[in-house]
């Protein structure tokens, strides 16, 4: 019993003992990592440079067609039969409304009538006259009975002339009871129907020439001073892109916002229908020399215009203005930009400020 309570002390001594040297002799762990953050976004890049361009503003406008007929009816009459529907495609001379003609053609028939009386009373005279002629000539007859029938016969010729011109003058009535397409185009409107009443002058369609389009736009005063006739200006219209030429500007300002309607012509404007919304380039100012970079390194953020710049490593955000374009580059401005920067051109849209970077 003595010997075992010597023996414990002594377990305890070894235990004390050699705790400290396993411990030390265990090998060391490495420190847990530290947090670096996410990896550098892969972007790509491009230079900028300097070049002339010509500051641009962007208004819109409406596009419309150039030619646009009221047709109207050239006689009067009731409507018999109509052509056409609105929004229907017509071409040149085809017909659009048929008036009817019964009281015409038989007014017709009574001048018919007249005139090829006229024309055989004209034969009688003439026969008259010519054996008046040689009556005359034997001294058979006076020289006041041979003037008479002479006389008669002139006014018979113009009598046969004046019924002539009122036959024909009919025959033209009836045809105009026909109204024709003047062109080639769409129906905008129907503006009579079957059975209606048609005064002369009275309007029954309007057609518009869909082939040639041209844009409207109203601009401050101070932009005409920046166009010339034949100036080629850029107008985008249902996500498309067209050349329009200036022709020239209506001279009747409005008072209310003092602006001037310009009329641009589109030398492609298939598909473009009137009343579309129309986005014209307009240049606003003398040309500069300007800062230019890609289009795709301009983005908006909290709805201003921002590039983001490649500098150590790292993205930079800046806010800039835009002053033009020139094709595919964009003409801006801000203090923090100097030439021969880079300019983040791809993955620009997923960027922050400061967000490490690497191309």
């Amino acid at each position: 019993m003595r010997l075992y309570l010597l023996k414990v002390p002594l377990y305890i001594l070894l235990l004390v003992v050699l705790c400290p040297m396993i411990l030390y002799a265990a090998p060391d762990k490495d420190p847990p990592p530290k947090n670096s953050g996410p990896p550098p976004m892969l972007v790509e890049v491009s230079q900028i440079t300097r070049g002339i361009v010509e500051p641009m503003v962007k208004l819109v406008g409406s596009i419309s067609y150039t030619r646009v007929s009221r047709v109207a009816a050239e006689v009067a009459g009731i409507v018999k039969t109509i052509h056409f529907t609105a929004g229907s495609r017509v071409k040149v001379g085809q017909p659009l409304v048929t008036l009817r003609s019964d009281l015409l053609e038989a007014r017709l028939a009574g001048v018919r009538a007249n005139y090829r009386q006229s024309l055989l009373e004209l034969e009688r005279a003439d026969k008259d006259l010519q054996r008046i002629k040689a009556l005359y000539a034997d001294k058979s007859i006076s020289e006041s009975l041979y003037d008479e029938n002479y006389y008669r016969v002139l006014a018979q010729k113009k009598r046969v002339i004046s019924l002539k011109a009122i036959l024909d003058y009919q025959k033209l009535q009836i045809q105009k009871t026909q109204i024709n397409a003047p062109f080639s185009g769409l129906i905008q409107a129907k503006l009579t129907e079957q059975g209606e009443w048609v005064d002369i002058g009275g309007q029954v369609a309007v057609v518009a020439d869909d082939k040639d389009i041209e844009v409207e736009v109203d601009v401050p005063g101070h932009l005409l001073n920046f166009l010339y006739p034949g100036r080629q200006i850029s107008v985008r219209s249902g996500d498309k892109d067209y050349t329009s030429l200036f022709v020239h500007f209506i001279p009747q300002g409005d008072i209310a916002t003092r602006t001037f309607t310009v009329k641009l012509k589109l030398e492609q404007g298939k598909n473009l229908i009137a009343g579309m919304q129309a986005l014209v380039s307009l240049p606003s100012g003398s040309k500069l020399n300007s800062l230019l970079v890609p289009r795709d390194a301009v983005i908006r953020q909290f709805g201003k215009p921002i590039v983001f710049l490649a500098v150590d490593g790292r993205a930079k955000m800046v806010t800039v203005q835009i002053l033009g374009y020139k094709g595919l580059l964009v003409a801006i401005e801000a203090p923090e930009i100097d030439d021969f920067l880079q300019v983040i051109t791809k993955g620009n849209e997923r960027l922050h400020d400061g967000q490490a970077i690497r191309f």
